[in-house]
């Protein structure tokens, strides 16, 4: 229950800060320095705005979204159901779908928080990558 809790919270605010951005920001404002700052983009490209053109980019996210499934149902049973697998999984799967869904629906991903020298990314992007650092955690935890 609280699982379903969160994913449709997180999917409200994601939401809801998309729409603000797109809305409100009409100027990069930093939030510490200038080292993490808010500026809207319509990010058209795939991660750290790789170029590739936009049919073949709708199919790498169907085929990626696919694979991550595949692989998560695939190696579920070496992780003895654990919880953080789990969650680790649908946060990742959760989040790349919502991100397909724009992507292909309306060609374009609304970014809005950004990293100097590093990227600009949306709640979603987050949420993707606490869930591989929660995967990467326990396949270090697995290990020892």
């Amino acid at each position: 229950m609280y699982f379903y809790t969160t994913l449709i919270l997180t999917l409200i605010i994601d939401t809801i800060t998309k729409l603000s951005a797109q809305y409100y920001l009409t100027e990069k404002v930093p939030l510490l320095w200038d080292f993490i700052f808010l500026k809207y983009i319509e990010n058209t490209w795939i991660a750290f705005s790789i170029q590739i053109p936009t049919f073949f980019l709708k199919i790498l996210t169907i085929v990626l979204i696919i694979g991550i499934f595949i692989y998560y149902k695939s190696e579920k049973k070496q992780y003895q159901n654990s919880k953080i697998y789990d969650i680790a999984f649908w946060f990742i799967l959760w989040w790349a779908l919502w991100n397909a869904y724009e992507r292909i629906f309306h060609e374009k991903v609304i970014d809005f928080l950004g990293v100097q020298y590093f990227s600009i990314m949306n709640f979603a992007d987050i949420a993707i990558t606490i869930g591989a650092g929660l995967f990467i955690y326990l396949i270090y935890i697995l290990k020892k």
